[in-house]
């Protein structure tokens, strides 16, 4: 694995903003911002190792990075994919690392900070950052004497803050977890993909389609859809109670329903199939993410640029990664026709560049792996180990049928059962998520049907089931304010689910209400926990980091390529299960049999027993 250099680099940039151009308005995001023709950097303050912090304006910014060794120096930010993808667009300049303050608060503190300098530089006692600075400075791109010595001050004490915060989280952060932010900040920074602007349009028609019928289904109309009181009542009509919030702009009650607001999203995951499809309506109503989505991929390929990957390193309370720079690239939908065409979904769009293929691997059923692994559903393990197909061994206890007969839909079933009941799913649920065909063919099942169904998955797989209660007395044991382990892998105090790279899962504040609900807060807002949301968590938890382990390992074993010039081998994508390699053409078949042993292998410090498999091939573009 590489190791970072010794010598760092902290640095921040203020740059000119104004009314239209500014990361506020939905048509700019952070890379389209910085290639923007009026991109311009009032100042940039420099801190080298432990010396003073120098600030520097215009030509000064250019001659003070150009006298730094970038070979042999790493860089630091709070938000290094913005200052970082400063350095390597307007500056030539790619760093040997990437350090990033913002994604180590969120592996540390993802609950209590929201990612800020201000709130983890007050958390740990170091000071805050300078007030008023920016009043003065938007719409205007020459800056008076007075104004910019503001700035200059504002920047350097960010700078400083920046540093003492990260002099404090390195004691403690894994080095594993610091190589793989430095990975995905590369994929921002350095970008090496490509775009296919004619798929890429036809895509965008095709997502406009999609956002019209996913409105028809819901069976109301788009001005039911886009009034707030009249969704509302649809709400009501359909036994639900509309999720209100304090807003923050009047201090008065409104309706919680914008995409960010918990209540509202947790819907989606309604027990009735009406209420999901109005959710799903509202939000397709309310945001054009869909055709925004590839109106960003056109933007960010447009004059022959490259697509810079945008990951929120630790997005999400289990450490998994989330889509950022208003480009959500972790859930493109996947390409599932037996004869693809150039129009079958976003993904094809995006290309290696020439004499360069895409090698996509993914990790096979790894949640449901490791879920069995964790709770010891031992012949659920063997079955996986052995290769047999475990969805068809499902579907044949549900169907009282021999495996070899098992239908495609049938098989469906108990693809869904073993994916998806493995954390406590109720029929309910289980009805709507075969009704919702998200993964598969629309399946209606009767509600006693769908009873059975769970009764038997509980029955076949009861230490799965016992684990849901054996966390319920975890969580009993946290709210008393105990210590302990569980599975014989994992440590518990008051607060946190210690995982075995370091990390922790955190939840705050656990109390039980008066209704026997337990909770805990997370950034100001209470969230529900229980035995199957708990397993959830971990199991998620635990599989993000056997892919974490195996993303390393792949570009270990890419850097030991023997690369022609012009050349490059680089993990440049991922998902929860997935990683996709850029390689040379000519080592297309040798990197794809590496990739898929090496997502194979297990943890090397704990759950060497798990049984992993993976499949995955390679294409000129992202097809898989």
């Amino acid at each position: 694995m590489r190791t970072p250099p010794k010598n760092i680099v902290t640095l921040d940039f203020e740059t000119y903003y104004s009314a239209d151009y500014t990361l506020s308005k939905p048509e700019y995001n952070t890379s389209h911002y910085i290639r923007d023709p009026q991109f311009k950097a009032h100042c940039c303050a420099i801190k080298i190792n432990d010396e003073p912090c120098v600030c520097y304006e215009g030509d000064e910014i250019k001659t003070a990075l150009k006298k730094i060794d970038w070979n042999t120096h790493a860089l630091l930010a709070h938000n290094t994919a913005f200052d970082g993808f400063i350095l390597s667009c307007h500056y030539g300049i790619v760093p040997m690392w990437y350090y990033d303050t913002l994604s180590m608060t969120r592996g540390l503190h993802n609950e209590v900070s929201r990612g800020k300098l201000d709130i983890i530089a007050q958390f740990y006692g170091l000071g805050e950052k300078h007030k008023g600075a920016l009043e003065n400075t938007k719409g205007k791109r020459a800056l008076d004497d007075a104004a910019i010595e503001r700035l200059m001050s504002y920047c350097v004490n960010d700078t400083e803050l920046c540093y003492e915060v990260f002099k404090k989280q390195i004691e403690v952060y894994p080095a594993d977890e610091l190589a793989l932010i430095d990975m995905t900040i590369r994929m921002f920074c350095d970008p090496v993909l490509r775009i296919d602007e004619q798929v890429a349009r036809t895509a965008l028609a095709e997502e406009m389609l999609e956002r019209r019928a996913t409105i028809l289904r819901s069976g109301a109309t788009e001005e039911e859809l886009q009034s707030s009181d009249k969704f509302a009542a649809k709400l009501r009509e359909a036994g639900i109670v509309p999720p209100t919030k304090i807003s923050n702009a009047t201090g008065v009650e409104i309706y919680a329903f914008a995409q960010t607001d918990p209540e509202f999203t947790d819907l989606l995951a309604h027990e009735n199939l009406a209420v999901v499809r109005l959710i799903q309506a509202r939000l397709a109503a309310k945001s054009t993410q869909a055709e925004t989505r590839a109106f960003r991929l056109l933007q960010a390929g447009a004059d022959g640029n490259r697509l810079p990957v945008g990951y929120n390193y630790f997005g999400a309370k289990t450490g998994r990664w989330s889509g950022t720079n208003k480009l959500n690239l972790q859930n493109l939908p996947r390409v599932v026709k037996k004869e693809p065409k150039p129009s079958d979904g976003l993904r094809r769009c995006i290309l290696a560049p020439d004499k360069h293929v895409l090698v996509v691997t993914d990790s096979a059923q790894i949640e449901a792996r490791v879920n069995a692994w964790l709770c010891e559903q031992n012949d659920l393990t063997a079955r996986f180990a052995a290769g047999e197909d475990v969805y068809k061994h499902m579907a044949s206890s549900i169907y009282s049928k021999p495996v070899d007969t098992i239908t495609s839909n049938e098989r469906f079933i108990g693809k869904t059962a073993v994916l998806g009941l493995g954390y406590g799913m109720g029929p309910h649920k289980f009805k709507t998520t075969l009704a919702l065909g998200l993964a598969g063919p629309e399946i209606h099942l009767p509600l006693n049907e769908c009873q059975r169904i769970v009764r038997m998955y509980r029955a076949n797989n009861y230490k799965i089931a016992k684990a849901w209660k054996t966390l319920n007395t975890v969580l009993e044991r946290m709210m008393a304010g105990q210590s302990g382990e569980v599975f014989g892998l994992l440590e518990y105090d008051p607060t946190t689910v210690w995982l075995p790279n370091g990390m922790g899962l955190h939840y705050p504040g656990l109390h039980k209400t008066a209704t026997g609900e337990i909770r805990y807060k997370a950034n100001n807002a209470w969230k529900k926990i229980y035995g199957g949301l708990l397993i959830e968590n971990i199991v998620q938890a635990l599989a993000r980091i056997v892919i974490g382990e195996q993303m390393l390992a792949t570009q270990n074993m890419l850097d030991d390529l023997k690369l022609r010039r012009e050349e490059t081998a680089r993990v440049v994508l991922m998902t929860h299960d997935e990683i996709v390699t850029c390689v040379p053409e000519r080592l297309a078949d040798k990197v794809l049999s590496a990739q898929l042993d090496l997502m194979r292998v297990p943890p090397h410090n704990w759950g060497a027993d798990i049984p992993l498999n993976a499949e995955g091939g390679y294409a000129i573009n992202y097809s898989k």
